[in-house]
């Protein structure tokens, strides 16, 4: 059976709706970004003209079949954009590490400025990725933003950790060449599921293969994280 094209004023109010279910939900991450969106009206506003931007891009699609596609780009570049601030939050980053990071992001920007524009960069992406995905699985019914969009996620997390620690080894205690030498095979296999998000017919057995291993080890098959230890500020 044919289904309709959705239209913008529906992508944002099933987008508005899932901001606020995160507001009296149980997750406390999402519910983190639920509060830091609608705090004050400023970052409400901003939030939602950039994220209506994001949902236009989908809706100008006439075509439903079209317009998963276009929402699951959109969500790959989303992780993309939210990577920095989960790693300096996850790696507990502090000191003269995160200002040398941030410097790294953020060449023009002074500290504090990049501080500010790096969280409200997050708690936006992070709120339009949380809304991209509920209108994938809930509105469009898209087997894509499941079990390959979080397994990309994570993966994803796995590069950018390993880059972050390329870009200052000294700090970390690692050595570079060995570290720098891991990235194109992690890369390779973002390569591979991102095609698998966007091309997802063809990409089915794959992902079905991927599940069935981790089904039978009860593990995630994911490459182990490296152990690291920051030498000051940590």
């Amino acid at each position: 059976m044919h289904r309709s094209a959705i239209s913008l004023s529906r992508l944002m109010r099933e987008s508005t709706d899932r901001i606020e279910s995160a507001l009296h939900g149980g997750d406390d991450k999402e519910k983190l970004v639920a509060n830091r969106l609608s705090e004050n009206p400023t970052t409400w506003q901003l939030w939602e003209n950039e994220h209506s931007g994001l949902m236009r891009h989908v809706a100008d699609y006439g075509v439903l079949r079209v317009q998963a596609a276009a929402l699951r780009q959109t969500s790959l570049r989303l992780i993309h954009g939210k990577a920095l601030f989960e790693y300096l939050r996850r790696n507990e980053v502090r000191g003269p590490q995160r200002t040398r990071m941030l410097k790294h992001f953020y060449p023009t920007r002074g500290y504090q400025a990049a501080v500010i524009a790096e969280h409200g960069g997050y708690v936006r992406k992070a709120g339009s990725f949380m809304c991209a995905n509920h209108v994938g699985t809930g509105l469009v019914h898209d087997p894509a933003f499941l079990d390959p969009m979080e397994h990309y996620e994570s993966l994803y997390a796995e590069y950018f950790d390993l880059y972050c620690t390329t870009l200052f080894p000294a700090e970390y205690g690692v050595e570079s060449a060995s570290e720098r030498s891991l990235l194109p095979l992690l890369k390779h296999q973002l390569n591979e599921w991102r095609w698998i998000i966007l091309n997802p017919r063809h990409g089915r057995s794959r992902v079905n293969h991927e599940r069935d291993l981790r089904r039978a080890t009860g593990e995630t098959q994911r490459l182990p994280q490296l152990k690291l230890r920051l030498k000051d500020g940590a």
